[in-house]
């Protein structure tokens, strides 16, 4: 086992779980990436073509939670269809506008937006808003469990 080259795949690795908070990094996919490449470079003796398929099932999955999260937030709280759809596109807007601080208001403006065009109250518009930011950080979180089961399985599967 080459030391300079499981260090280098540790650290992408500690980027992409640092990406599943910060949104201007890949999170999951970055961790994907790095064990595979890994696993590449070792001649995938260690890395399985299984283990890389349940890895890549895992960084799907959490791409669609990531998406979705902040969607069935608002939902929960009881947002119409403008207000969830405001908040999804507050979601990928705040991406880009204003990271890191962009992703959290983004959503939020998008679904209480979305709520005053629907024609609700200020107070409606505010829950809807407030759920679309739980359902967000409920999405991080969901991120992070998978991004640091990544590094602990590939851990074991090196060592």
């Amino acid at each position: 086992m080459d030391t300079a080259v499981l260090i280098i795949a540790l650290l992408f690795i500690l980027v992409g779980i640092a990406g599943t908070i910060l949104p201007i990094l890949p999170g999951v996919a970055m961790i994907f990436v790095a064990i595979a490449a890994y696993g590449w470079y070792e001649g995938f003796q260690s890395i399985t073509a299984g283990y890389l398929m349940v890895l890549a099932g895992l960084t799907i999955l959490s791409m669609l939670v990531d998406y979705l999260s902040t969607y069935l937030g608002a939902k929960h709280f009881d947002s119409s269809r403008l207000g969830m759809w405001g908040a999804v596109l507050g979601s990928l807007l705040g991406i880009f506008l204003f990271p890191p601080l962009g992703i959290i208001v983004c959503p939020w403006l998008g679904a209480v937006g979305g709520e005053l065009v629907q024609g609700h109250d200020l107070r409606k518009a505010m829950r809807s808003g407030l759920g679309a930011v739980i359902g967000l950080f409920s999405g991080v979180v969901f991120k992070v469990l998978i991004g640091m089961g990544m590094l602990i399985s590939f851990l074991v599967f090196v060592f």
